[in-house]
């Protein structure tokens, strides 16, 4: 019983991260979760959406929705450098489209930082306060004296989100 409880306890084994900042705050993405990371591409609006989707971006031939994290995150705008502006090309964020350029969605963020990794005895389970509705911040890292948030990226879109993409003609999402 003893062997149980300390495999469940070390259930969570060390994640790589990739960090970046919105505003002034640090985050992090599962190094898997994300594709690559680009210099901001021209991005074409899309009616009816949301504020924080800013509209999708034609990355060598795939259109990808593209989703402003301080917008959606509610923080305030900084001075931005476009030299150190990048968009996080994810995946997994479409529950459903595996495997497909589908499930392909652009992260704005103000800078890209390093990658990290993180034993899973630094990893604790977010706040309550912190997670909010949405669920998008599902842990908080520890690294030295800093704390990196988190992101699940499969709940950066709500079920609604994803069919507002869908009515724009973006079947799939």
């Amino acid at each position: 019983m003893l062997k149980e409880k300390k495999t469940a306890e070390t259930a969570v084994e060390a994640v790589q991260l990739v960090t970046f900042k919105v505003g002034n705050e640090v985050f992090g993405l599962d190094i898997r979760c994300i594709t690559e990371a680009v210099r901001p591409l021209k991005i074409t609006p899309l009616p009816h959406m949301p504020a924080f989707i800013e509209g999708v971006v034609n990355l060598r031939g795939v259109i990808i929705p593209i989703v402003d994290l301080r917008k959606r995150f509610d923080i305030a705008r900084t001075v931005e450098n476009p030299k150190k502006m990048r968009m996080l090309i994810t995946r997994g964020a479409i529950p459903g489209a595996a495997g497909s350029s589908r499930e392909l969605l652009g992260l704005v963020v103000d800078s890209v930082q390093e990658v990290l990794h993180v034993p899973g005895k630094d990893i604790e389970p977010a706040p309550e306060a912190v997670m909010g509705e949405s669920g998008f911040i599902t842990s908080v890292g520890k690294v030295g004296d800093r704390l990196i948030m988190l992101i699940n990226i499969t709940r950066i879109l709500s079920t609604q989100e994803r069919s507002a993409l869908a009515e724009a003609g973006h079947a799939g999402y």
